[in-house]
């Protein structure tokens, strides 16, 4: 979720730091994308299209996380406090949380972690035989808190997060005046990780940002990628479950010519990194190392996070928001290009 956030003063000083690539000064012209959104004549990396599969009308679909074990589909609808599930074959459902929502994990036997506005939340999505077709009998009952949210400040939310690879729930926040109001342009938001065995915060970023996006992990987890959206840069960090976010350095930044700013993102299993462009109707997959674009999933519709699903992890699922948007996408990916299972919290 970027509230609109597309341009904005950087947050960081990337010029102290390591840079792998700057797409916007580089003059390579192989990597070159024109005003227009299309690629350089002399570079053009791979373009697939996607298919909206789901009309649901999310005001802010995000973070879509693919359970092996259910052989279903996850995501939220932020703003309207929604969890919805799909196993790919009957119609999706979804759960009312009562609050606004930033994210959600896997608990393991169809339950999920739910980062509420004021606390993180447990909730099952299917009945009591653990059944993932089988919708939950009592949408009365609702989600149980877990533990208490990082911080306690009235100007930020929860926004951005994943489970790890070791299985704890990294949580990224938000600030929700960033654009306007009492903390316009100020970096307030942290970067915490709840520790699944102990149930307890820790502050592993040194320095505040404004909105969190772009968190996920490569396969070994030793790498986090993450991007404060307003000023569309990703960095990866060195990741380690017992302490905070080391040797930072810049991945990409997005071309000054190119619409839109990165949202939600996910690892493949060949350690490449797709990053959903909100504003810019499209994703990207890029080299982590070179910061090369090599594929475009076009989206009509304004996307905001992504992952990998179906019984090969060989398709992507693309949520999306209003008011261009708020169904779900798919595409197929080409041969060869998979993603990876999602850690379970524990």
């Amino acid at each position: 979720d970027v509230d609109g956030a597309l341009v904005g003063g950087a947050s960081l000083d990337a010029d102290s730091f390591t840079r792998i690539f700057d797409g916007a000064a580089s003059a390579d012209a192989r990597k070159k994308v024109q005003a227009n959104g299309q690629y350089s004549a002399n570079y053009l990396p791979r373009e697939l299209m996607a298919t909206e599969v789901l009309p649901t009308k999310n005001a802010l679909g995000e973070s879509p996380v693919w359970s092996e074990v259910d052989q279903a589909l996850y995501w939220v609808s932020a703003t309207e406090g929604e969890v919805w599930m799909w196993n790919l074959k009957d119609p999706p459902f979804r759960r009312l949380m009562g609050t606004a929502v930033g994210c959600i994990g896997l608990l393991g036997d169809s339950a999920l972690v739910v980062a509420g506005e004021s606390a993180m939340l447990t909730t099952s999505m299917v009945s009591l035989g653990n059944d993932p077709t089988q919708p939950i009998a009592d949408f009365a009952s609702g989600p149980q808190p877990l533990v208490d949210r990082p911080d306690h400040m009235t100007s930020t939310r929860p926004n951005d997060g994943r489970i790890d690879r070791y299985g704890n729930f990294v949580l990224g926040m938000y600030n929700q005046y960033h654009r306007a109001g009492a903390t316009e342009g100020s970096n307030n938001a942290g970067l915490y990780r709840l520790n699944a065995r102990t149930l307890m915060w820790d502050n592993i970023l040194p320095y505040k940002f404004r909105v969190s996006n772009c968190i996920c992990f490569s396969g070994d987890g030793n790498t986090m990628y993450f991007g404060d959206t307003p000023t569309r840069r990703v960095y990866a960090f060195d990741y380690s479950p017992d302490g905070p976010l080391t040797n930072r350095r810049l991945v990409w930044t997005m071309p000054a010519d190119m619409a839109g700013a990165p949202d939600g993102a996910q690892v493949d299993a060949q350690g490449k990194l797709w990053i959903a462009i909100t504003g810019g109707g499209r994703v990207v997959q890029l080299d982590p190392g070179s910061g090369e674009v090599e594929m475009v999933v076009h989206v009509d519709a304004n996307p905001t996070s992504v992952t990998f699903g179906a019984a090969g992890l060989d398709e992507m699922f693309i949520t999306t928001r209003a008011p261009h948007g708020g169904g779900l996408w798919r595409v197929k990916m080409p041969y060869g290009v998979r993603g990876l299972p999602e850690p379970e919290f524990k």
